[in-house]
């Protein structure tokens, strides 16, 4: 089992020896600290490689893009409606020329 040092890896995965120190340092890819020396096994690195593999769509079913709406997104949308009219259950206005107030304004 050879340890490859973060310029090896950094070569092979094509990306600045820094991304590859932020990376261990955040645990998104594994690595070995050994004394303060940050290592890596190319077994570890390979299955890490494949879990990052982006799925291939199923052409047969579509993709979903957009979470659908559950109940309680309809009930906040109803109740936001409700709450922000401009009548609030009063006659409808003209909200431009504010014609139908009844306060004694002309």
């Amino acid at each position: 089992m050879a340890l490859l040092n973060v310029k090896e890896v950094s070569e092979w995965l094509e990306v600045k020896p820094s991304t590859i120190y932020v990376w261990a340092a955040e645990g998104k890819i594994p690595a070995l600290k050994i004394q303060g020396v940050i290592r890596f096994r190319r077994e570890d690195i390979d299955a890490w490689l494949a879990g990052c593999q982006i799925e291939q769509s199923n052409p047969l079913r579509p993709a979903d893009r957009r979470p659908r709406s559950n109940d309680v997104d309809t009930f906040i949308a109803e109740a936001k409606r409700a709450v922000y009219t401009s009548c609030h259950g009063k006659p409808d206005q003209d909200g431009a020329t504010r014609k139908g107030e009844t306060h004694g304004s002309v």
